[in-house]
């Protein structure tokens, strides 16, 4: 919203568009924790887990699991409704209003397809996703509906928008958000259960093809990588032991995968912080706080 100018005024309508974005944001987590089974999301239960167990506990009759995955899909929509709403009752005027929507639509429709495209993954078997598949899915997905739409959204209500300024903040948007969402897989692998509010090995018993795995099937003997296919393509979830997360971790360290994600999330925090400086038209002000932004991002550790 400041990008283009850092000023403070029209703060009470700004509270209506992050609202919004928040909204729209709960709603594909919703959806995604359904897809991705996740039981946890913030240190509770995902949505879909929590109708679930009312069901049970209320003695409702019929399939609870089922239940549980109809109502977090109505509560993921109505969410959505939400968002749309809140863009409304910004009062800006109606070519704004529209083009709002036009960039939103156009989110929505960027993120279903990443999401197509990470559940094929989930179905794919290891020996064939590529880093390049990794690195698309999170472009599509985290860093266009966490970084990318978010700032758009902002500069277009700001009504201070140019199309090179929307661009300028894709240039950064895009790396950013990539750096967040690899530091999001590692904490998921190393992260302290106790800080991220999710199971230890949780990223491992649901099987998910990160950048740490796909480059360690890459990098890991003949015995690594016939034990990455044994765990990523033939055990179920729930047969997956604390040993075999164990022994996931160390792969992923020796063979240097954990140090390639490091430099990787680096070198995306630089490409970033360059388009910054190369700006033209995001202000001082909004490179310093979009700096520390993307610092943040990777330095922190839930």
């Amino acid at each position: 919203y400041w990008s283009k100018e850092w000023r403070h005024k029209d703060l009470d309508k700004l509270r209506y568009l992050m609202a919004g974005i928040e909204f729209l944001q709960s709603y594909f987590l919703v959806h995604d924790d359904i897809m991705d089974k996740d039981e946890l999301r913030r240190g509770g239960p995902t949505v879909h887990v929590w109708f679930e167990k009312k069901c049970i506990e209320e003695k409702l009759l019929g399939d609870c699991k089922h239940y549980g995955i109809s109502q977090a899909i109505l509560a993921g929509d109505y969410l959505e409704t939400l968002a749309v709403s809140s863009f409304y009752r910004l009062g800006l005027p109606s070519n704004i209003i529209e083009e709002l929507l036009r960039r939103y639509t156009k989110g929505l429709r960027t993120v279903s397809y990443g999401q197509y495209l990470d559940l094929l993954i989930a179905y794919t078997p290891l020996e064939k996703v590529s880093e390049e598949d990794i690195y698309n899915i999170h472009k599509l997905k985290t860093a266009s509906y966490t970084v990318e739409l978010p700032l758009h959204m902002g500069a277009i209500a700001s009504t201070l928008y140019t199309p090179k300024l929307l661009e300028e903040l894709s240039s950064y948007a895009i790396p950013a958000g990539i750096a967040f969402q690899l530091q999001d897989d590692i904490l998921g692998l190393y992260g302290d259960p106790k800080i991220t509010g999710k199971p230890v090995g949780s990223d491992v018993r649901e099987k998910k093809k990160t950048l740490l795995i796909v480059k360690a099937y890459e990098l890991g003997s003949e015995r690594e990588k016939r034990f990455l296919e044994k765990i990523y393509n033939e055990k179920k979830s729930e047969e997956i032991t604390i040993n075999d997360i164990e022994e996931v971790r160390r792969i992923v360290r020796e063979t240097g995968s954990y140090d390639y994600s490091m430099k990787k999330i680096q070198n995306y925090v630089n490409e970033a912080k360059t388009a910054l400086l190369e700006s033209e038209e995001i202000c001082p002000k909004a490179k310093e706080v979009l700096s520390w932004l993307v610092d943040l991002f990777v330095k922190r550790v839930k």
